[in-house]
């Protein structure tokens, strides 16, 4: 059985907090590592944990989740990051997102089906790198 994806789930909302930890959790092969509720501590989280998928709040008070999302891939450049947004002008902050190296942007409200089909993709790019990198290791010997 592969490795289950490993997830942080950063979010300023202790109810919208709560209920990710809670849908991560029912949710089989995927393993939440981690929880933040403002970009600096998600920076540190992430730091910490090396999760295989970050899904991060845009809006929050103090560092937001652009901000963070910009540290974040300064330092590891491949993380996976979805954001998530509920505000107005939300078309441009997701415009910014994916400059940013966000690989999705899940609109508020969000349902399980939205959250399944986004690690079941993550899933999938990470089963293909480990495939990339099965074969070019094998190439080179």
């Amino acid at each position: 059985m592969p490795k289950p994806l490993s997830v942080v789930i950063v979010d300023d909302s202790r109810s919208v907090l709560a209920q990710l930890e809670r849908l991560v959790r029912e949710m089989e092969g995927v393993s939440l590592v981690g929880t933040a509720s403002d970009g600096a501590s998600a920076v540190r989280v992430v730091a910490d944990s090396s999760p295989d998928l970050v899904l991060m709040d845009i809006v929050m008070p103090g560092m937001d989740g652009l901000s963070a999302l910009r540290l974040m891939r300064a330092t590891r450049p491949a993380l996976r990051v979805a954001m998530v947004s509920s505000v107005a002008g939300a078309r441009s902050r997701a415009e910014e997102a994916f400059k940013l190296g966000a690989v999705q942007v899940i609109s508020k409200p969000f349902d399980r089906e939205q959250l399944e089909a986004l690690f079941e993709s993550e899933r999938k790019v990470r089963l293909e790198g480990a495939d990339e990198g099965a074969s070019s290791s094998s190439a080179s010997t």
